[in-house]
């Protein structure tokens, strides 16, 4: 049988494909946050215990898909762009979203968290102005904040960095032709963010506190260099391609084997908890792989919809959690059933991020402020 070859596009509608499904996924991990027995902004009155190992299931990989994409973008983009046009345009795309999110958008999630955490009875305005702008640290939680928006701020730091090494990227494509060749596109992967997870995770913890994320950043920003190095290797994903099927099984065989052992060995001392670290990191970048591998396939032209939705998926990030957090905040009151409130709070999300997207189209300046590209 003929190995299956699809030519490079000129743009990867595939990874088009797979962040629009990837912030998707966040969009619903959110939700889910607000009903999963771990801690959170805010939590419903109906707990779901059920959630767990479902959400448990996509935490290895969901996170660290995005920042592969983002890498694999800013390659793409790094060909055609010069180096000050690209820092200056992704700082501009990147950072005056994340400025107006910390400083509008986000604050009702910390009004919401302290008023179910911290007993705080004054109205949001009183706390955005006299609280929230005023750095008032006394809830022992950072205001202003971020919150969801941290992986913007990380996608940032990174993108500079990438940009300010570009004089390097020969010598980073010739170490990956050599580390990503053969079974080591595999492999190589598995044995770093394992070695980062067994040695790093267990001491540092994942904080999302830029200044202070030691395991964070090195684990998302290896992601997003792989990310970097991989995008323009046609042979790596050619190979992608060619196994999908296998490594969609060896993933969920991997899951079913890591859901056994969970209980057992997850963040445990000793050589069983190092060992459990390469095992999970091993699910995340399998599964990782078949993704790219089925998208490869499956996602080979682009279309209307997906060119709107590519475009609307920043503005939706932006909105959701705020609106999930603050809406699910608001409902409590009313005493609605499980399936009432989660269907009613999933309606008003997907609104609020439609919305968004027409304010960001509309609205004069919205489109820099929602991370919308400028119109030509």
């Amino acid at each position: 049988m003929t190995p299956v070859s699809i030519p490079a596009p000129e743009r990867r509608h595939d990874l088009d494909a797979l962040r629009v499904g990837a912030f998707g996924l966040l969009i619903l991990y959110h939700l889910g946050m607000f009903y999963v027995p771990w801690g959170w902004h805010v939590k419903s009155a109906h707990i779901v215990p059920a959630l767990e190992p479902v959400m448990g299931s996509v935490n290895p990989w969901r996170l660290t898909l995005l920042f592969v994409i983002s890498g694999a973008a800013t390659r793409f983009m790094a060909a055609k762009t010069a180096t000050r046009t690209l820092a200056a345009s992704r700082s501009q795309r990147l950072l005056i979203p994340l400025l107006f999110g910390m400083l509008v958008i986000v604050a009702p999630q910390s009004w919401a968290e302290v008023v179910e955490k911290h007993g705080y009875e004054g109205g949001f305005f009183q706390f955005w102005l006299t609280r929230y702008l005023a750095f008032d640290q006394s809830f022992g939680i950072i205001l202003p904040t971020y919150n969801h928006l941290w992986f913007v701020a990380y996608l940032w730091v990174y993108t500079l960095a990438a940009i300010a090494a570009r004089p390097l990227a020969p010598v980073a494509d010739r170490w990956a032709k050599i580390l990503l060749a053969g079974p080591g596109l595999f492999l190589t992967p598995i044995l770093v963010f394992g070695l980062i997870r067994a040695t790093a995770f267990p001491v540092y913890g994942e904080s999302h506190i830029i200044f202070n994320d030691v395991y964070g950043h090195l684990h998302y920003a290896a992601a997003f260099v792989i990310g970097l190095v991989l995008a323009r290797r046609d042979e790596a994903w050619s190979r992608l391609l060619r196994h999908r099927y296998a490594l969609l099984i060896a993933a969920l065989v991997n899951l079913a084997v890591a859901h056994a052992l969970n209980d057992l060995y997850e963040e445990k001392p000793g050589l069983a908890g190092f060992a459990f670290a390469f095992l999970r990191q091993a699910y995340a970048w399998i599964a990782i792989c078949a993704l790219f591998g089925l998208a490869r396939r499956w996602i080979t032209r682009g279309s209307p919809l997906l060119s709107r939705l590519s475009e609307a998926v920043f503005p939706a990030y932006i909105i959701h959690q705020t609106t999930i957090v603050l809406a699910g905040h608001l409902m409590k009151p009313l005493g609605l059933t499980l399936w009432a409130e989660a269907a009613i709070l999933l309606l008003l999300t997907a609104l609020s991020c439609g919305l968004a997207y027409a304010v960001a189209l509309t609205v004069p300046g919205a489109r820099m402020l929602l991370g919308v590209k400028p119109k030509a």
